[in-house]
Order: C-alpha cells, then structure tokens, then sequence
C-alpha cells in the first residue's frame, strides 16, 4: 500500500508544477497585453491632444478669415472693398467692452504693414499715424493665428478713403488654461 501513496505524491507534485508553470505562463500573457494595452492608449491620448489643437487651431483661422467680412469690422462705405477691415469701426470697438466676449477670442489685434509707420498702438490722439490697435487681450499662453488683410480708413486731410495692407491676429487660450 505504500507504493501506492508514493505514486500518488510523485504525480500530484508533478501536477502541481504543470499548473504553476501554466499560470505563471499566464501571468506573463497577461502582464504582457495590460503593457501592451497601456502603450496603446497613451499613444492614443497623444492623439487625441494633438486632434485637439489642430481643431483649435483650425477654428482661430478660421475665425481670423471670417472677421473682415463681420459687420462689426467691415468697410461699408463703398462697394470697392467689400472684405476690408474698417480702422475707424476697430478704433471705436477698441474702447467698448461689450465686444470683448463677442468673437469668443482671448485676443484680437488688426496691424497695418504696409506702408510702414512706427509701432505704436492706436488711440483717438495718434490716429491714423500709428500701426495697430490691439481690440481684445485678455492674457495668458495664446496660440495666435495670423491673415492678410486689405485696410480702409478714412483720411480727414485728403476727404478720402486710404487703402493699405495688413494682418490680423487672432488667438485663443490654449485648452490646459482655459476657464469658466
């Protein structure tokens, strides 16, 4: 009867040595697709923020182009220059701050680059002799977007509309910064 038990040790201790190897072998599968799996999503993550800039991006242009067209900057006076941006509206909106949450921008500012002029920001007392007028900054990290514009602004001396070249600046805060 001894024979017996001795068999019975010897191969349930060699089952449990296949079921050990079998589950650390398991184990090893398993650890192998959680890195897997975890390299999969932080590169997936990666994605998603890039995505997410682009788009924002994408909506500052976007945003940039369709201001020269708004109401609230357009040159309206003649029909010569439809998609020109009025100096003259943009100063007056410089000082109003209802226009400050109106195109959803952190900041705004129009500069006029051709003709040169020294760089100086736009107020009542030196228009037109400056070179930007900056309508919306409310600070912090900005991804600014930038278009070439066409420029109209009355000129009281001459009693007639100058037409010059630009860009505007566009931006919003970048997603990790916002608020509200």
């Amino acid at each position: 009867m001894t024979k017996m038990t001795d068999l019975t040790a010897i191969y349930s201790k060699k089952a449990q040595m296949k079921i050990q190897q079998m589950a650390f072998v398991l184990l090893a599968i398993m650890i192998f697709f959680a890195m897997v799996g975890l390299i999969y999503f932080t590169i997936s993550i990666a994605n998603v923020q890039a995505s997410a800039e682009e788009l924002r991006d994408n909506e500052a242009r976007e945003t940039v182009k369709k201001l020269s067209g708004s109401p609230e900057l357009g040159f309206t006076s003649t029909t010569d220059c439809s998609s020109c941006i009025d100096l003259d509206k943009a100063l007056i909106l410089k000082d109003s701050t209802r226009y400050q949450n109106f195109w959803n921008l952190d900041f705004l500012m129009i500069e006029k680059i051709s003709p040169e002029s020294s760089s100086v920001e736009c107020t009542k007392t030196n228009y037109p002799d400056c070179s930007q007028i900056t309508l919306i900054n409310k600070g912090g990290s900005l991804s600014t977007k930038t278009a070439i514009v066409a420029i109209a602004h009355w000129d009281g001396n001459r009693q007639s509309f100058v037409y010059e070249l630009g860009k505007i600046h566009a931006s919003a805060k970048i997603l990790g910064n916002q608020s509200g």
